[in-house]
C-alpha cells in the first residue's frame, strides 16, 4: 500500500447579511482534470489546486506549508450541484457560476433561477420547498504544488494551500 496524501481547503468570507464575496479551494479531482482524476499523492508527486473566486474578489497570496508552488493554466469547470429551498426563495451554488444555470427540478418547481453578483447566491421565482440538480460552469485559477519526497525522513505527511483574498 502506498503512502497517500491528500489534501482540501475551502474558505469562504464576507458579511453574513450580504455576502458577495466567495472564494474556496479544492484539490483538481476531475477525472480529466490536472491530476488526471488522481486524489491521493506521494510526496514529490505535483498536486494541482483550483481556486474559486467571485468577481468582487482579488486574491492577495498563496502559500504551501512545504514545497513550491508554481501559477497553471485557467481552467473552466463543469459543476453540478444538488440545491435545496427550505420555504424561501434562496439557495447557494458551491462554486461560482460563470454563464447560465442548467436546472432540473426534482418535484416542485420553484420558476427560474437567477444568480446574484457573488456568482454564488441563487434566487428562485418563487418561495417553497424544493430540490433542484443545477448544471453549470465555473472558472478556476488553478495552481501546481511541488511537493518535497519526504519531510523531516517523514515520508507521511501532510500540507495546507493557504489562499488570502480581499473583498472589494
Amino acid at each position: 500500500m502506498s503512502n497517500a496524501v491528500t489534501t482540501t481547503v475551502q474558505i469562504t468570507f464576507g458579511d453574513a447579511a450580504d455576502n458577495k464575496a466567495h472564494l474556496s479551494a479544492e484539490v483538481d479531482k476531475r477525472p480529466n482534470g490536472l491530476n488526471g482524476g488522481k486524489t491521493s499523492f506521494i510526496g514529490g508527486d505535483p498536486v494541482h489546486v483550483l481556486v474559486y473566486k467571485s468577481h468582487s474578489v482579488s486574491i492577495t497570496g498563496v502559500e504551501v506549508s512545504a514545497g513550491t508552488i508554481h501559477t497553471a493554466e485557467r481552467q473552466l469547470v463543469e459543476v453540478e450541484d444538488v440545491i435545496t429551498f427550505a420555504g424561501k426563495r434562496d439557495a447557494s451554488l458551491s462554486r461560482p457560476a460563470s454563464g447560465p444555470l442548467q436546472v432540473t427540478w426534482f418535484g416542485r418547481s420553484l420558476g427560474g433561477l437567477a444568480v446574484g453578483e457573488d456568482g454564488v447566491s441563487v434566487i428562485a421565482g418563487s418561495e417553497g420547498v424544493a430540490v433542484a440538480r443545477v448544471r453549470y460552469k465555473a472558472y478556476a485559477n488553478a495552481y501546481r504544488i511541488s511537493t518535497p519526497t519526504a519531510i523531516n525522513q517523514e515520508k507521511n505527511y501532510s500540507l495546507l494551500f493557504f489562499v488570502t483574498g480581499l473583498a472589494n
